[in-house]
């Protein structure tokens, strides 16, 4: 410590240089991390920007999308109802009438073309008992197979 004391009592103007070296050193140290910082805070903010102006184009893209095919389905519903209608026409009762008779020469049938057939009537018991033995029947038939 004397010595160095000693060195500093003798050679003032060397160590005042010393000082102002270390200081710049220091300062310049402290702005070149500054402008690191400030450099990676600028990149970091326009990739930032970057992404969002990404996200809003896939926004209006998808806008025009969604618009081209709001377009094609009133389009659509439009030929939908279209085609019901001709469907209505054709089906008209009184549109295939006429077709028949001009078209086809068809006519309504006379009183002596007609025939009637008389059907025998069965009563609704012995149908449905003899539908009930069947499906019994067939339930243990089929539970029968099982095994």
């Amino acid at each position: 410590m004397l010595v160095a004391k000693a060195e500093y009592n003798y050679y003032p103007e060397q160590v005042e240089e010393q000082e102002r070296k270390r200081q710049v050193k220091g300062k310049k140290k402290i702005k070149t991390v500054n402008k690191r910082m400030y450099i990676s805070i600028a990149i970091i903010i326009f990739i930032t920007s970057l992404y969002i102006l990404y996200g809003y184009s896939k926004i209006t893209s998808e806008r025009l999308e969604i618009t081209k095919l709001e377009k094609e389905k009133v389009e659509l519903e439009k030929v939908k109802q279209d085609l019901v209608g001709e469907l209505e026409n054709i089906k008209s009762t009184t549109k295939i009438s006429e077709e028949a008779i001009y078209n086809l020469g068809m006519t309504y049938p006379e009183e002596s073309q007609i025939v009637y057939v008389s059907v025998n009537e069965t009563t609704n018991e012995e149908i449905e008992t003899f539908s009930i033995s069947e499906k019994l029947k067939n339930i243990v038939t089929n539970f029968s197979s099982l095994f």
